[in-house]
């Protein structure tokens, strides 16, 4: 693992920790923040003592809690829910025991159908509270150990094993993954962990022989829609070594190396955060006075959540799986955003030949992103692009960056800000940070109300003048795309009254949710169209068309008329309204 010279860690780096889901590694994700986290023994230096959320933010740790007691301790399972809810260290919000209490109904139906398949064919499993491990080393100094986090099940003569790992929502993985050949090479292992409770606390682990099973299964469960997917059935432990050792060995290699930065949802929870380079460090960013209940993240889209409504902002960043609908809004925002960030990686102006007719032969750009259908309700947000395309000029264009990702941290408040562009570009050497926003009609957002209504511009302004993108001189752009007419609004982020007009915008977004501990729901009309809605309790079932007087189409939520300007309330949820359906399952 390399370390620039700025890092600064103590402790010792030989031992290693390594669960296998954290080998599920996406393109965003920080390859040094998963080797750090791999080696326990490394502490920032100087050590941080690490400050927890006063309330419960590991769904699924309740989920194994209750099943527990119920494979266990042969508790009912309504019983096993009431203890465990109820024996929680910290609160637990009312819809995440909603989700928990559903999660633990769906797993034990799926459980019985995996037993009677397996009955089907003579083999009976049972649950297995002691996990399996592979550990060795020269020393306990130089350890290393792979671990899996799940559930265990083995037949009473130890010939078959079955290791089941939990999705939120639905079974999302293939037997090709490193992470299930990792899995399976655990399962085949011969050593058993004496105690569960020192899997994550002991090194070495004290372990006791088991017999090698001649049978490992390796299966998914979906805690919400209770589909479950057998990703590996095999009797051939030679091949699941030989995988492990072609496959999965170079992974994680590459993964322990910790060749590459890249600052976002990560940084909240690195031991190399403080002394990170690559995160920009900007106290009082957010221009909050205290520094809230403990680390962690926040971008306008939280606070877009926050301001319709505080508990689905909190169900949302504990990722509980939502019911989503992808609307037609969003989808063809969503059209429009990829086809402008494909062609601005062109680092050329978008031209008319670049948008044939929707019937041509061949559409270019669009052809490798969307069907026809889709293309022909972009085309004309794309058309009337043409004329306002940042590429255009006039000025020298440089550095074109299309919807990189940015991350900074503020110190005073303790928390990871996170803003995506949708293009920053160089004018003449001038950085310009442009954000883009699609709508059927116009939006009535005008300069003087641009930065309440669009808090990301306040957000831009505000990273800008606190110096994250290497120097404070800047400006900010807002796109309107309408099917007939573009605007853009500019605003200068080295103007002293812009500047203070955007902090405060921002710190009116982030100082209720900083200080929130209970995220109360505020429910109302926009309830019909919350993703998450579902586990609320106080969630309002009525369905409307209007919402403060603004009419929104009741299939696809988006805003189609009002007597007047929308206020910033409305505002959020159309953006929340239109906003495509995340991918963004944790990787337990």
């Amino acid at each position: 693992m390399s370390q620039p010279s700025s890092t600064q860690f103590t402790g010792n780096p030989h031992v290693v920790r390594l669960s296998a889901s954290l080998l599920d590694r996406r393109d965003a994700d920080c390859d040094y923040f998963a080797a750090v986290k791999a080696r326990p023994q490394l502490w920032p230096q100087p050590y941080e003592k690490r400050r927890y959320a006063p309330w419960e933010t590991f769904p699924l740790g309740l989920v194994m809690e209750a099943l527990n007691l119920a494979e266990f301790e042969a508790a009912p399972i309504e019983e096993a829910l009431t203890r465990a809810l109820g024996n929680a260290r910290n609160s637990v919000h009312p819809g995440v025991a909603t989700w928990v209490r559903h999660a633990c109904h769906t797993y034990l139906e799926t459980a019985e159908s995996l037993a009677a398949m397996l009955a089907s064919e003579g083999v009976e499993l049972r649950p297995e509270r002691n996990p399996r491990i592979v550990q060795g080393g020269r020393s306990p100094t130089e350890m290393r150990s792979l671990t899996v986090w799940g559930r265990w099940y083995g037949s009473p003569d130890g010939a078959v094993v079955e290791f089941r790992r939990m999705r939120l929502r639905r079974p999302l993985g293939t037997a090709d993954i490193p992470s299930t050949q990792a899995m399976a090479y655990v399962a085949a292992a011969d050593r058993q962990v004496t105690d569960p409770a020192e899997l994550y606390t002991a090194i070495p682990v004290p372990v006791r022989p088991v017999p090698v099973p001649g049978r490992v299964r390796i299966v998914e469960v979906g805690l919400t829609t209770g589909m479950d997917q057998v990703l590996l059935d095999t009797t051939d432990l030679e091949r699941i070594h030989g995988t492990y050792a072609s496959n999965v060995r170079p992974v994680t290699v590459r993964l322990l190396a910790g060749n590459g930065r890249t600052p976002g949802h990560d940084c909240a929870e690195c031991k190399a955060r403080a002394s990170c380079e690559a995160l920009a460090h900007t106290p009082g960013l957010l221009g909050l006075d205290d520094r809230g209940t403990h680390r962690r993240t926040w971008s306008i889209t939280t606070s877009r959540y926050y301001q319709v409504c505080p508990a689905q902002a909190h169900l949302r960043e504990l990722r509980l799986p939502g019911d989503w609908e992808t609307s037609p809004a969003a989808e063809r925002g969503q059209h429009v955003h990829s086809w402008l960030e494909a062609a601005h990686r062109r680092e050329r102006p978008c031209s008319v030949a670049d948008l044939p007719e929707v019937d041509a032969d061949d559409c270019g750009i669009a052809d490798e992103l969307m069907e026809r259908q889709e293309y022909a309700q972009a085309r004309p947000y794309l058309l009337q692009h043409l004329g306002v395309c940042p590429l255009r000029g006039p000025g020298e264009v440089s550095e074109v960056r299309p919807e990189p990702k940015v991350a900074a941290y503020d110190a005073h408040a303790d928390v990871v800000v996170l803003s995506h562009p949708d293009l920053l570009r160089r004018v003449d050497g001038r950085l310009v940070y442009r954000e883009q926003k699609t709508s059927a009609a116009p939006r009535g957002i005008t300069a003087e109300n641009a930065l309440e209504m669009v808090p990301q511009l306040a957000l831009a302004i505000s990273l800008i003048s606190a110096g994250v993108f290497g120097d404070t001189d800047g400006l900010v752009e807002l796109e309107q795309l309408t099917p007939a007419s573009a605007e853009v609004l500019t605003f200068d982020a080295t103007d002293p009254a812009t500047v203070s007009a955007a902090g405060q915008v921002v710190l009116d977004r982030v100082r209720a949710w900083h200080r929130d501990v209970t995220f109360h729901a505020t429910p109302g009309p926009w309830c019909q169209f919350c993703p998450v809605s579902r586990w609320c309790p106080d969630a309002s079932g009525s369905p409307a068309r209007t919402v403060d007087g603004l009419v929104f189409d009741p299939v696809t939520g988006e805003l189609l008329a009002g007597p007047g300007l929308a206020d910033s309330h409305v505002e959020a949820i159309a953006a929340t309204l239109s906003e495509p359906e995340p991918d963004d399952e944790p990787p337990f």
